[in-house]
């Protein structure tokens, strides 16, 4: 199944992981995903399925129903969200190059933010143009970077402890050029405010016309009934193997990012995610 990393979902579009595993998780209807009894090999399909759910906890069929809902309600919202950012990705800005600070933001190195695409994600740029501040051999390793982007407010503060500051020197040609250069950073740090301002009011606008947040408030509410749904799958008791696959889906779904993450940890949590993606592949093969 795909995944993302936890870094994803922490710092871009929430619950990132979580959206590429259901994608392909929960496609099949809940009849598929019901097993078929043992003894049912050769059975008229129809007969055999409806075998299948007598055998199986009702509430948890219904509830795995509604998770599957939920499933495709996210994937829904999601896909609305990824068409709205290509249907604006050439009006977006990408921020002046006086604003960029550190590079490979992606990895999550630094505390100022990355540069994001208008959904949140990381605005990935070419490197080739950057040539006043990139070297060339970073360059050659790095065809694409993110980078970390200073803010108006962040440098409004900077700008109050340049002025508050005084220049000081042992001589005066020492002072003289700690004078000049507290000038030069106060004036630097000016022109970085305005382009700010502008790059900010500009983003927003975009985000404001598009109906962006709207979007996104819809991937969060779906996130959050998802949630719920698999909470509910949880909650009730499996009979079959296809039950034990229901909640499996649940809990690889709602915890993806945990799973990830421990699918190699030799204690027990590394064991309770290769338990868990077991007993899901185990009884999505019965359901075929």
């Amino acid at each position: 199944m795909p995944n993302e990393t936890i870094l994803a979902a922490a710092e871009g579009l929430p619950c990132a992981t979580r959206r590429a595993l259901l994608f392909g998780l929960a496609a099949a209807s809940t009849t598929a995903a019901i097993a078929v009894a043992p003894d049912a090999q050769g059975a008229d399909l129809v007969q055999t399925q409806a075998l299948a759910v007598q055998a199986e906890n009702a509430e948890l069929v219904t509830a795995y129903q509604k998770f599957d809902a939920a499933c495709t309600e996210l994937k829904r919202a999601h896909d609305e969200l990824e068409w709205l950012a290509d249907e604006w990705r050439h009006q977006w800005p990408l921020a002046p190059e006086e604003l960029l600070l550190g590079a490979n933001a992606q990895d999550g190195r630094y505390t100022v933010p990355a540069e994001r695409d208008m959904i949140g994600r990381f605005l990935v740029r070419d490197t080739s143009e950057l040539t006043k501040r990139l070297s060339p051999k970073f360059r050659r390793e790095n065809s694409k970077t993110c980078f970390a982007v200073r803010t108006a407010e962040e440098e409004r503060e900077i700008l109050k402890r340049w002025r508050r500051s005084t220049p000081k020197g042992r001589t005066e040609k020492a002072l003289a050029r700690n004078r000049a250069y507290r000038i030069q950073a106060i004036r630097e740090c000016e022109l970085r405010i305005q382009l700010a301002e502008r790059y900010e009011a500009e983003t927003s606008r975009l985000r404001q016309v598009s109906g962006v947040d709207t979007a996104k408030l819809r991937v969060a509410k779906a996130d959050t009934r998802l949630l719920a749904a698999a909470n509910d799958v949880s909650q009730c008791q499996a009979r079959t193997l296809a039950g034990l696959g229901m909640k499996a889906d649940a809990l690889a779904v709602t915890a993806a990012a945990l799973m990830k993450a421990t699918e190699f940890d030799t204690g027990p949590l590394g064991q309770l995610a290769r338990f868990v993606n077991s007993v899901a592949d185990v009884a999505g093969r019965a359901a075929v």
